[in-house]
C-alpha cells in the first residue's frame, strides 16, 4: 500500500487484519502488566495515523486507549500513550478522536504532532537517561508506510530495557521496489541497523530477496537487538503476493504466547492469508484449524530417540514452532495413538487414558 495522500483514508483489509492482532494482544497484554504491580506502563504508536479511517472505523492509537478503558476498574498504576504522527492534520484530527473518549485520571496521552518517530522517542528516552531510570514496561507499535523513520537502534534500544516489546510492520513490497534506488542506502542502513542487506541486491528473484531480507531482520531482533523470542507472520493478499511481514520481538516467554493466541484467533475473510514465516522449513498457514499433522512431525523430528516431560514438549512448541502452546495435545495423542505407537509414556499413572497428557511432569518417550 502507498502511503495516502489525505488526511484520512479507506481502510484496506490487510490493516483490518493487523488491527484485530494489535486489539486481541493489548487485551491480553495491558491487564497482565496491570495486576503485576507496575507502577506505571506505557504503549507507543510510532506512526499513529488520524485515529480514524474514512468509514468511521478506530485506528490504532483508539484500539489501544479502547482496550485499557476495558479493563481500567483494574488498572491501578498508570497508564501511558505516546502517539507520535509527523502529519499535522492527522494529529489534529487524531486528538479530536482522543478528546471524545472518556478517560481515567491515571491514564497520560501524548500526541507528538510534527514530530518523527525517532525525534519524539529520544526525547522520551532521554526523559529517563537523565533520572536514571529504564523504560516502564513497554508496547511499541512501529507502523511506518516504508521504511524510513523508523531506525532499527530505536528498536535495539527499546528490546535492551526490561520488559519492553516490540511489534513492526515489514513494509516488504515498498522496500523491494526502491531496494536499488540510489537515493535510499542510507535510509535502508537505518532501517535493518547493518549493511548487509545490500547483499540482496544480487539476488535476481523476488521471492529469494523476500526471504533474505526477512532473515536479515530477524537477525538483527535476536543478535544485536537480543531479543529472545521473535517471530515474524507474513502477510499475503488473495493473489498469494506478500505485502508485509509482522515482527514481534520479547524476552518474555508469556508474551509470546499472547502474541501467538492473537494471531490464531484472528478470522479469516479469504482477502489475505496469514502465515508464521519466522523459520523457512516451518513456514505455516495460520488458518482455523492447525495442521497437527505437521506438528507431529515436528515433535518426532526434534525428539525421536528421547525421553522428555510434557511441559517440556510444551515449552518446545511455545518457543520454537509456529504453533500455540496449547496444539500439543492432539499432536501427542495422535503420536500415541498411531500404529505403530510412535509415543510411549514412561509409567503412565493407573486409569490414564490413552491419548491424554494430564501431568506436567509426566515422562514421554519418542519412539525411533
Amino acid at each position: 500500500m502507498a502511503a495516502p495522500r489525505t488526511t484520512v483514508w479507506e481502510l484496506e483489509p490487510h490493516t483490518r487484519a493487523k488491527h484485530e492482532i494489535l486489539r486481541r494482544y493489548l487485551q491480553a497484554w495491558i491487564p497482565i502488566l496491570s495486576q503485576g504491580g507496575f507502577k506505571n506502563i506505557l504503549y507507543i504508536d510510532g506512526f499513529a495515523g488520524p485515529g480514524r479511517y474514512a468509514g468511521g472505523e478506530d485506528g490504532s492509537p483508539i484500539i489501544a486507549v479502547k482496550s485499557a478503558l476495558d479493563h481500567a476498574a483494574r488498572i491501578k498504576g498508570n497508564v501511558f500513550f505516546l502517539f507520535v504522527e509527523e502529519k499535522r492534520d492527522r494529529a489534529d484530527v487524531l486528538q479530536q478522536c482522543l478528546d471524545e473518549l472518556a478517560v481515567p485520571t491515571n491514564f497520560h496521552i501524548k500526541v507528538a504532532a510534527g514530530d518523527r518517530f525517532a525525534e519524539a522517542f529520544e526525547e522520551l528516552k532521554q526523559f529517563y537517561i537523565k533520572r536514571g531510570r529504564h523504560l516502564p514496561p513497554t508496547f511499541a507499535f512501529i507502523d511506518p508506510f516504508g521504511w524510513t523513520g523508523a531506525p532499527f537502534e530505536v528498536v535495539r534500544f527499546i528490546l535492551g530495557q526490561p520488559r519492553c516489546e516490540i511489534l513492526v510492520t515489514f513494509m516488504y513490497e515498498e522496500i523491494n521496489r526502491f531496494l536499488r534506488h540510489r537515493d535510499q542506502p542510507a535510509n535502508f542502513d537505518e532501517f535493518f541497523g547493518t549493511e548487509k542487506w545490500r547483499e540482496g541486491l544480487k539476488l535476481g528473484l523476488s521471492s529469494d530477496r523476500n526471504r533474505f531480507l526477512h532473515d536479515i531482520y530477524l537477525r538483527q531482533l535476536k543478535e544485536v537487538a537480543g531479543a529472545k523470542y521473535a517471530r515474524s507472520f507474513q502477510m499475503r493478499n488473495a493473489s498469494g503476493v506478500t505485502d508485509y511481514f509482522l515482527f514481534y520481538a520479547t524476552n518474555n516467554l508469556l508474551g509470546l504466547q499472547k502474541m501467538k493466541e492473537a494471531m490464531w484467533r484472528v478470522d479469516e475473510s479469504g482477502e489475505f492469508t496469514f502465515s508464521d514465516a519466522t523459520d523457512a522449513r516451518q513456514l505455516l498457514l495460520i488458518g482455523k484449524e492447525p495442521r497437527y499433522d505437521v506438528l507431529a512431525k515436528q515433535l518426532r523430528d526434534r525428539f525421536r530417540g528421547r525421553a522428555i516431560t510434557r511441559s517440556e514438549v510444551e515449552n518446545f512448541v511455545l518457543a520454537e514452532t509456529p504453533f500455540r502452546e496449547t496444539h500439543y495435545k492432539r499432536a501427542l495423542k495422535a503420536l500415541e495413538l498411531s500404529d505403530p505407537p510412535a509415543l510411549e509414556v514412561i509409567a503412565a499413572p493407573e486409569g490414564r487414558k490413552r491419548g491424554t497428557f494430564p501431568s506436567p511432569s509426566m515422562r514421554l518417550r519418542f519412539c525411533l
